[in-house]
């Protein structure tokens, strides 16, 4: 029978353990809390830079489309001038017309935003000084167009008209001229707001590793007090590690370091693994099992064994287990029993990395992936000597389906003819989805004759597409080719900039054959 001493000190104990857990609990109460609003912080930050990416690379790709539209200004001016039909002089007078009114709305848009071109305006004091200095040039083009376009209806006077042209082209050099330092400072802001939100990320990652840091020193290394205290059968370093490891909210998996066979997993480990491989975790389960690489050939697990064997221990390393699966890797060589043994924990990224990297709509590479897969491609051709060839394609007619049959079916043409695409060139060419209506495809066979023949066959397809669907509109492509080497190519920007080139000259020649048929 206990004393009273005895039971007084039970109770004492009790209470206190009760108050110990309770304490403990609020601290992992508070510290989940913590956690949870560090990892919305921080796909607020990924939600942030995913929109300003899209919103910089359209502000980009917008002004940089306004140099073209200037040199086209330019060229109609001078071709009401050499116009000998009427059917010629109608056709300038029609793109001068629309080149003026997508280039003027389009300069609003930049200097002031625009909700309909997706434009956020609030421009920088530097940007704006260039606009500023720009404006007197982009009025006296402006006003010198008015002028051209009131002649036409009272009767072309050739002086006059030549005077204005000049005019223009006078000003369009200044006008290219800040126009290209505008182009550069809106893309050098872009990465320095994106530097911005990485040093945000890291600072948002520093303090998380912090708070964890903390959280284990005020939650979990008093918790385990209160477990040794509370189960004195439970062993003090390997029972508490188990309770850890089962806990682990990744898939954890301990090694063999010598057979290199799984020793312990957590239940994660054992639902993830069959989900992500077809694999049954079990004990005889290899590390070279669950590291097939993408080309399931162990060069994967091989090059991992080297660098845990050299590092010991790293983390949030980005390996792609198969193809179609990319985790976060951590490891950590360790001891215990004895036994050398690798700590492995891996989480699953594959969506994030492919929401950053493809374009929903078209399930092709977004711009800035396919922009890095160009640069990757050209620099291996100049170091090797090799060539590729790329096509910049326009989805003909896309803003008139747009503006007549809505927004739905524009998304439906944008799909299918990425679909008709994917589907008639194969994996050797990979698709981009550089703009709104605008294709890049890619390849590093740099046979134009064999590229073309591609095209013509998308080009079919897509027709007859158009035709057995019922579409009231004929769907069709413009496209223009440059391939590396060329002469003038020095970099991927050249190679664009010659294909969108080539692409314009397409698209021209259809609306000239297709004027010529009607007449």
């Amino acid at each position: 029978m206990l004393t009273a001493r005895e039971v007084l000190m039970l109770e004492h104990t009790h209470l206190k353990s009760e108050t110990g857990l309770t304490y403990i609990n609020r601290r992992y109460a508070a510290a989940l809390l913590t956690t949870a609003t560090l990892l919305l912080i921080s796909q607020l930050v990924i939600q942030l830079t995913i929109i300003n990416m899209k919103n910089d690379a359209r502000v980009v790709n917008i002004s940089g489309r306004q140099r073209m539209l200037s040199q086209k200004i330019t060229k109609c001016s001078f071709g009401l001038m050499l116009a000998t039909t009427p059917q010629t002089h109608a056709r300038y007078i029609m793109e001068l017309e629309n080149a003026r009114d997508l280039w003027q709305q389009s300069h609003e848009g930049l200097r002031y935003g625009s909700a309909a071109m997706h434009l956020p305006g609030g421009n920088s004091f530097t940007v704006e000084a260039l606009y500023d200095k720009m404006e007197p040039h982009y009025q006296a083009i402006l006003a010198s167009v008015e002028a051209i376009l009131r002649m036409q209806g009272s009767g072309s006077d050739k002086d006059a008209l030549l005077e204005r042209a000049t005019t223009i082209r006078a000003n369009e050099l200044e006008f290219l001229k800040y126009m290209d330092r505008i182009v550069f400072q809106y893309d050098d802001e872009s990465n320095t707001k994106l530097f911005q939100l990485q040093m945000l990320e890291g600072a948002i990652l520093i303090i998380a590793l912090l708070v964890l840091a903390f959280e284990w020193r005020i939650v979990f290394k008093p918790a385990q007090k209160e477990i040794k205290a509370g189960f004195d059968v439970m062993k003090k370093n390997e029972e508490y590690l188990n309770q850890l490891f089962e806990t682990a909210p990744t898939v954890t998996i301990l090694f063999d370091a010598q057979s290199l066979k799984a020793t312990k997993y957590n239940a994660m480990a054992v639902s993830l693994i069959h989900d992500w491989l077809g694999v049954e975790l079990h004990a005889d389960t290899s590390f070279a099992d669950i590291m097939l690489g993408p080309d399931g050939d162990g060069d994967l697990s091989r090059r991992l064994l080297a660098k845990i064997e050299e590092e010991k221990e790293f983390s949030n390393l980005e390996v792609g287990i198969t193809a179609n699966k990319i985790v976060l890797m951590s490891a950590k060589t360790t001891i215990a029993g004895g036994k050398k043994l690798y700590l492995i924990g891996l989480s699953d990224i594959t969506t994030l990395k492919h929401v950053a990297t493809f374009d929903s709509m078209t399930a092709m590479l977004n711009r800035r992936a396919g922009l890095e897969l160009l640069e990757y491609l050209f620099a291996e051709c100049v170091a090797n000597g090799t060539g590729m060839a790329i096509c910049f394609i326009d989805i003909d007619r896309l803003k008139y389906v747009n503006d007549m049959h809505g927004h739905q079916e524009g998304d439906w043409y944008i799909k299918t003819v990425a679909q008709t695409i994917s589907q008639t060139v194969g994996d050797t060419y990979k698709g981009i989805r550089y703009g709104g209506d605008e294709l890049v495809l890619v390849t590093e066979n740099a046979n134009l004759v064999v590229f073309e023949d591609r095209m013509q066959r998308i080009g079919e397809a897509l027709y007859l597409k158009g035709h057995e669907m019922f579409r009231p509109y004929t769907m069709s492509l413009s496209h223009g080719f440059a391939a590396y080497p060329n002469a003038t190519a020095r970099s991927v920007s050249d190679l664009i900039e010659e294909a969108d080139m080539n692409m314009y000259e397409h698209k021209k020649a259809k609306k000239a054959q297709r004027a010529s048929e009607g007449a």
